[in-house]
């Protein structure tokens, strides 16, 4: 049954995954057509502003799934009833803080912002950091019931409510803006969406999982020991906010809303090629926990690791090699010649990017290692020295130079020391590993080389030829794999499926 709710997970990570770029791709270039390029800047930046929030969970956010899966898997389900009831009113407590702290950011916008905005625009953006402010505290407590569902390994509805968010925002969003609403309304039918989905996980909790929360008093061993867990998944909360949040802040501050418009849709690119790693990882973390905590050998890990690692790189260089081809004419048939620009940041961010997201099934072991603090303070480290050269380069570069800090850092720090930190300190095979992964590299390489040489006799002025250039590329693509790069265990995670489809083909005829 677990097996089936994995694989399930999977599949339907990617239904989702699917859904969230077909949808965004029908819905983004009539939003940054209604909204405008300034206002969609707007829009951005406060979402960055509001997301510094997100860092009061500290950190929590992984303990509750580490700890409730560690209990599930040692059959205590009284400790876990404890501490899915301190994590309750932990959270509850913290949304207040939240509250306040967001409304201290909104009545000081314009002294942060007032070099890079104009008066209109920090008055907006004071109105819609309060009601961003709001959305995000009341995810707060609601968040730890989806994090048991996630827990208790339940990933078929999980991701059945993903989905069903997925669909739903983006259709309030266009009622918001074609009410004429703009970004106060987006913000608006955001809040109205958290209220209306995600009460479900509450219900599921108490009716499916029948698990009722006490509020009974945690042995302060234990909650030193949740503290010192979570203390290092903060500070990598920090790193993310760093770099992910920090950069179009300082480009709001020193370069304006347009500028932070275009480094936005930039971003975009990479949230596609993270979600389509995480599908995979997301649902394995506590697979990882139960097998670190039965003192699985290193080797068995390392198998995990590298088998994970060698499937997200096949949709990983899927993506980002036929972003190199399609990229700019992309962009340019879908936001607009006034994005351009994006394609170059996308590219400075994508490629390192790849690195830890084909390994990120390290980060789940390391942190059900408990290992994880050496990977925090690097990164900490690294992310510090993005924002003081991102501060430094804005001026003189702007969102190409914000771009470039992003890409040293991350070779830097998630590439390099990490690679070297999981060979020396996890354990894990990490040379096997990228003997694998360049093996299956060439066929990636061979097709963005000839991809860029070919497409410079073709125009690309419509959607037609677009896609039929993309639909040439995947195929060819996913045929070269097939043969030239696949081991017969991902031969048969494509082939099973495509059996079936085949035989239920024929039984239906």
């Amino acid at each position: 049954m677990q097996k089936n709710q994995l694989r399930s997970g999977v599949i339907l990570s990617y239904i989702n995954l699917v859904l969230g770029m077909i949808i965004p791709f029908l819905y983004t270039p009539v939003m940054l057509r209604m909204l405008g390029q300034a206002e969609y800047g707007l829009y951005s930046l406060a979402h960055s502003a509001v997301a510094y929030l997100s860092l009061l969970s500290f950190g929590f956010g992984s303990t509750i799934i580490r700890y409730i899966a560690k209990y599930r898997a040692e059959g205590d389900k009284k400790s876990e009833e404890k501490a899915y009831g301190f994590f309750l009113l932990l959270y509850s407590a913290l949304a207040i803080l939240v509250l306040v702290c967001g409304t201290v950011i909104a009545f000081n916008i314009e002294p942060i912002f007032n070099r890079g905005l104009t008066v209109n625009e920090l008055e907006k953006m004071k109105v819609l950091v309060l009601l961003m402010t709001f959305n995000s505290a009341l995810s707060f407590p609601l968040s730890v019931f989806s994090s048991m569902v996630t827990a208790h390994e339940k990933y078929i509805f999980r991701k059945c409510v993903d989905m069903l968010a997925t669909v739903a925002a983006p259709l309030a969003n266009l009622v918001a803006l074609y009410l004429g609403y703009g970004s106060v309304g987006m913000t608006v039918a955001a809040t109205i969406m958290q209220f209306a989905m995600l009460p479900l996980n509450i219900v599921y909790c108490y009716k499916k999982l029948n698990i009722r929360p006490r509020f009974a008093v945690l042995p302060k061993a234990l909650i030193k020991e949740m503290v010192g867990f979570s203390a290092f998944v903060f500070i990598g909360s920090i790193v993310d906010m760093l770099f992910w949040a920090t950069d179009k802040v300082i480009l709001g501050m020193l370069a304006g809303s347009v500028a932070v418009a275009v480094y936005n849709v930039g971003a975009t690119f990479n949230n596609i090629v993270i979600n389509l790693s995480t599908s995979i990882s997301g649902v394995l973390t506590p697979k990882v926990t139960g097998m670190v905590v039965k003192n699985t050998p290193k080797i068995q890990l390392t198998e995990l690791f590298v088998r994970v690692g060698r499937l997200q790189f096949i949709i990983v260089a899927l993506v980002a090699s036929g972003f190199t081809v399609f990229g700019q004419d992309f962009i340019s048939l879908w936001a607009g010649e006034d994005y351009i620009e994006a394609y170059w940041i996308a590219l400075l961010t994508m490629f390192p990017l790849c690195v830890p997201l084909i390994q990120n099934t390290g980060l789940a072991i390391v942190t059900a290692q408990n290992k994880h603090r050496f990977r925090s303070i690097v990164y900490l480290i690294v992310a510090i020295a993005n924002v003081i050269s991102t501060y430094l380069l804005v001026p003189s570069m702007g969102v190409i130079g914000a771009a470039l800090c992003s890409c040293i850092s991350y070779i830097i720090g998630q590439g390099i020391i990490m690679n070297i930190y999981y060979y020396k300190i996890t354990g894990i095979n990490i040379p096997l590993f990228w003997k694998n992964i360049l093996k299956m590299a060439l066929v990636p390489l061979l097709m963005t080389v000839a991809g860029l040489v070919l497409f410079r006799f073709v125009v690309v002025d419509n959607w037609f030829v677009f896609f039929a250039g993309v639909i040439i590329f995947t195929v060819i693509y996913a045929v070269l794999m097939y043969f030239l790069a696949f081991n017969s265990y991902e031969k048969d995670v494509f082939r099973k499926p495509l059996k079936k489809v085949v035989s239920k083909f024929h039984k239906n005829r």
